[in-house]
C-alpha cells in the first residue's frame, strides 16, 4: 500500500478557514434575521376590526349610522393602526364624523379627530 507523501501541503477547507467561519456566521444571521422578520407573529393585528369598531363607539357620544375602518401603518418599523370613522347621518347627508385611530397591537386610542 502507498501512502501519501508527508511532504505534501495541507489544504483547509473552507469552514476552517477565519474566512470560511466569518462566512457561515453571516449566513447564519442573516437566516435567523429572515426568521424573525417573517415568522416573529403569526397574527400581526392582534386587534380585530370588529373590536377596534367597538372601541371607536365608545369615544363617542351619538349612534353612528355608519361605519367606515381602514388599515393604517405608521412608524418604522411599520405599526398597524385601524382609523375608524364613525359618521352620523341627517336626510342622507353627513352631518357628525369623527376618527378614532386605534393601535392595533395594544387597542389604545391614539388620536381623535371630530370634524
Amino acid at each position: 500500500m502507498a501512502t501519501p507523501p508527508t511532504d505534501a501541503p495541507s489544504r483547509r477547507g473552507l469552514r476552517d478557514s477565519g474566512w470560511g467561519k466569518a462566512l457561515l456566521l453571516l449566513l447564519v444571521l442573516g437566516v435567523a434575521f429572515l426568521v424573525a422578520r417573517t415568522c416573529g407573529s403569526s397574527r400581526p393585528d392582534e386587534v380585530t376590526q370588529e373590536e377596534a369598531i367597538e372601541i371607536a363607539r365608545e369615544e363617542i357620544d351619538y349612534e353612528a349610522d355608519r361605519v367606515l375602518v381602514r388599515v393604517v401603518r405608521r412608524g418604522i418599523p411599520p405599526r398597524s393602526y385601524w382609523a375608524v370613522s364613525l359618521q352620523d347621518l341627517e336626510g342622507g347627508n353627513i352631518e357628525q364624523v369623527t376618527v378614532v385611530v386605534v393601535d392595533g397591537t395594544t387597542g389604545d386610542v391614539t388620536e381623535i379627530r371630530e370634524e
